[in-house]
């Protein structure tokens, strides 16, 4: 305020009443206070505008940097979707492949029961066929995971250190975002798959011990009973593997040499081959016990009125050897043939009469003389115990009996030795 200004306000002062003077005080100070109102609006104005572009940037730059941090957040949710829908491709791959492993082992096995069925068929083992044809377990169809239905995106939280803004629009909608929420659906949906090709591959692995069994029963059975048939040839005074072997020219085999290695050895293919061979060796050898004269020429025991060996001759009286064994039986009862073969002779013969001679192979023939009757013809086949003819007393015989021979190569043998041997293997016959 000026000197002048200031001097007549103090005149003014002097010249009014002390009452006047307090409401001039009044408005000064609210003059005053309007002043200072003013000049702080003014500051305020003024820094504003001073700053405004400064705020502005500053505001714009937290919001770009929550807009980055957003993007990152979506980018690294892309990242797991997509190793989401990597691993379920290869869990489904995982299955498939299994599925078809598992396919093809069934198949595998289902051929090996038909050869296990066969194979215990051909040995006679009682419930191995029934066993090997059981089902095979049915393989499920592989099913795969339907395709989850496209979800609303996830709720994005705030990642940026502002509050949260409008988040950014985008033209297509996140690839795989439907995985997050159906990943707990696939997964619920494979769980059970699993489970059942898990069980599958049970009961195929059950399946192959069943035939493992079977086999392993097939080869003691018929391990056991070719020991046993062996015996039989060996007491017999015959070679085994010889008879047991196949003949030249019984039907043609070939193929490749694809030797088996000590690896392979204990493998299910190598076993049947080893069980084929004993089960071929057992039906050869009980083929060949056919052939073997140890069955009772009369079809049942019968006393022995002559045995075989040295004897005073009925006629001569003298002493001479007695080629045969002679049996008690009465006239026109049947004569059979001990083992099956061959009728080489059947006819009358000299001091035999009526005489029939089988020949049974491997050296070994039978004869059957002072029949009534002949009831085979030269060069017919006969079974064991096959009626050949009629007990009589022709030749050279004192009374009604059967002249019972055995030869071996020719020459003659006790014939109760082949009977007594028919006697202990009874069952193999």
């Amino acid at each position: 305020m000026s000197p002048t200004v200031s001097r007549a306000v103090r005149s003014a002062a002097a010249v009014e009443s002390p009452g006047v003077m307090r409401v001039r005080r009044g408005l000064f100070w609210t003059m005053a206070g309007a002043l200072a109102l003013t000049g702080v609006w003014g500051a305020g104005v003024t820094g504003f505008i001073y700053f405004r572009d400064d705020l502005s940037a500053r505001l714009i730059a937290r919001q770009i940097e929550a807009q980055y941090a957003y993007e990152e957040r979506i980018a690294a949710l892309k990242s797991h979707v997509d190793r989401l829908a990597s691993r379920q491709m290869l869990d489904q791959d995982s299955v498939e492949a299994r599925v078809n492993e598992l396919m093809s082992r069934q198949a595998q096995l289902e051929t090996r029961g038909a050869m296990v069925a066969m194979l215990a068929q051909a040995a006679g083992v009682e419930g191995g066929a029934t066993q090997a044809r059981k089902t095979m377990p049915e393989s499920a169809p592989f099913a795969k995971a339907p395709t989850p239905a496209p979800a609303a995106p996830p709720t994005a939280l705030s990642f940026a250190p502002v509050a949260p803004r409008p988040l950014p629009v985008f033209d297509e909608p996140l690839r795989g975002s439907a995985g997050l929420r159906a990943a707990p659906a696939a997964k619920e949906t494979s769980e059970p798959l699993k489970q059942r090709v898990s069980s599958l591959g049970q009961s195929l692995a059950a399946m192959e011990q069943q035939q493992a069994g079977a086999l392993d029963r097939i080869m003691t059975r018929s391990t056991g009973k070719v020991q046993r048939l062996r015996s039989v040839f060996s007491e017999a005074g015959l070679d085994p593997d010889r008879v047991a072997r196949t003949p030249t020219g019984a039907g043609g085999v070939g193929g490749p040499l694809v030797p088996i290695t000590e690896a392979d050895a204990a493998t299910f293919d190598s076993a049947l081959v080893r069980a084929r061979s004993i089960v071929e060796t057992e039906r050869r050898l009980t083929k060949a016990t056919k052939s073997l004269p140890l069955r009772y020429p009369l079809g049942h025991p019968a006393d022995v009125t002559s045995p075989f060996g040295a004897r005073n001759d009925p006629f001569t009286r003298g002493y001479a050897m007695h080629t045969g064994a002679d049996f008690r039986a009465e006239s026109g009862a049947p004569v059979r043939a001990t083992g099956a073969g061959v009728v080489t002779k059947a006819d009358y013969s000299g001091g035999y009469g009526n005489m029939v001679e089988v020949d049974h192979g491997n050296g070994l023939a039978t004869r059957y003389a002072h029949m009534s009757a002949i009831l085979v013809s030269e060069g017919q086949h006969v079974d064991a115990g096959a009626i050949v003819g009629r007990v009589g007393s022709t030749g050279r015989s004192t009374g009604s009996h059967l002249h019972y021979e055995t030869r071996v190569t020719g020459d003659a043998t006790d014939p109760m030795r082949f009977l007594k041997l028919g006697g202990r293997y009874r069952d193999l016959l």
